[in-house]
C-alpha cells in the first residue's frame, strides 16, 4: 500500500487571514467532483466504504479529522488537522471519524457521483481485493 500524497497545504497568513492554495496540477488524478462534510456531530464515523474507479483527495478545512485506510491486507492510520491533505486511491476502505464536532472536511474526486461505484459491505470488499 502506497499512501505517497500526504501533504499538509503550504498556508499564507497576513493580516487579512490565511490562504491554502491547492494546485489541481500537483494531484495524482484529474478532479471531477468536489464536495464537503460538515455538521458531523463529534466522534462520529463517515465513509465506511471503498470504490471501484474513485480516487479522492482528504483535505481537512477545520478542526480533526481521523482517517483509516484498508487496502484488504493492511491499515493505515492518520490524523488529519487543518491543512493536511490524504491521497485515497481506488479500491482502498476508507473512514473517517470527526473529533471537536465543527470538522469540514472537503473531498476532491476523480469521477462524477456514480452509486454503482461504492463498495458498501466489507465482507464483499474483502472477497474482491482478496482475489
Amino acid at each position: 500500500m502506497n499512501y505517497n500524497y500526504i501533504e499538509k497545504l503550504k498556508r499564507f497568513k497576513d493580516s487579512r487571514g490565511d490562504l491554502l492554495p491547492l494546485n489541481f496540477s500537483n494531484l495524482p488524478f484529474t478532479p471531477k467532483r468536489i464536495f464537503m462534510v460538515t455538521q458531523v456531530p463529534k466522534n462520529v464515523k463517515r465513509g465506511d466504504h471503498a470504490h471501484y474507479t474513485t480516487k479522492q483527495l482528504l483535505v481537512c478545512l477545520k478542526g480533526v479529522i481521523e482517517v483509516e485506510l484498508f487496502d484488504g491486507v493492511r491499515s493505515f492510520e492518520s490524523t488529519l488537522e487543518e491543512g493536511d491533505s490524504l491521497y485515497v486511491p481506488e479500491m482502498v476502505w476508507d473512514s473517517q471519524v470527526f473529533k471537536t464536532g465543527e470538522d469540514i472536511l472537503m473531498v476532491l474526486a476523480s469521477t462524477d457521483y456514480d452509486p454503482s461505484d461504492y463498495i458498501t459491505d466489507m465482507g464483499k470488499f474483502k472477497g474482491i481485493v482478496s482475489g
